[in-house]
């Protein structure tokens, strides 16, 4: 046994713990209260709320602009397809590639849950002035902002360990 090598206060002042904590209580109450009554899983609802969001996208799109795995997202949209929530599509543009988009029922699904998200959010910010819950959200898009930075960096650094990691071929 040892004693706490992380003082509790440093632990205290680590934001991301917060945020962590914050998200994962809202998940389980979303879970709790919304979702479970309705079958779906949260990375179901998800996906079916990004669908939502862009429309008729790719996957890729969604897990571009999301936090969605794309792994988890690929498992997520043929569940919600064989409950016959999503449909998948040709494109047109790309042989390759699906299109998604709700259907019928996914569509109701959507609008059945997503008042009751907000209401949910809604009463955790009910204690909040106007003006503190203005600058709470200007301050996630800030730091949103900066962990996309954050993430094209790492691209960026990965790409330049590749492209440095590459055979060299000495042939003319």
């Amino acid at each position: 046994m040892h004693e706490a090598l992380i003082p509790s206060d440093d632990v205290d002042d680590f934001f991301v713990i917060k945020l962590r904590a914050i998200a994962s209580a809202f998940q389980r109450t979303m879970l709790r209260n919304v979702l479970n009554e309705r079958g779906l899983p949260l990375i179901e609802w998800q996906l079916m709320f990004s669908i939502a969001r862009f429309g008729t996208t790719h996957l890729a799109y969604i897990t571009q602009h999301t936090s969605i795995d794309a792994a988890h997202g690929s498992r997520a949209a043929g569940s919600l397809e064989k409950k016959g929530l999503i449909e998948r599509h040709d494109d047109p543009e790309n042989r390759r590639r699906k299109l998604i988009s709700l259907t019928e029922s996914g569509k109701s699904e959507v609008l059945a849950i997503w008042p009751r998200a907000q209401s949910m959010v809604s009463n955790v910010m009910g204690d909040f002035t106007t003006a503190d819950a203005s600058e709470i959200k200007r301050l996630l898009v800030q730091l949103h902002a900066a962990t996309n930075l954050l993430q094209q960096t790492n691209q960026d650094i990965e790409t330049t360990s590749a492209q440095e990691d590459a055979p060299v071929s000495l042939s003319a």
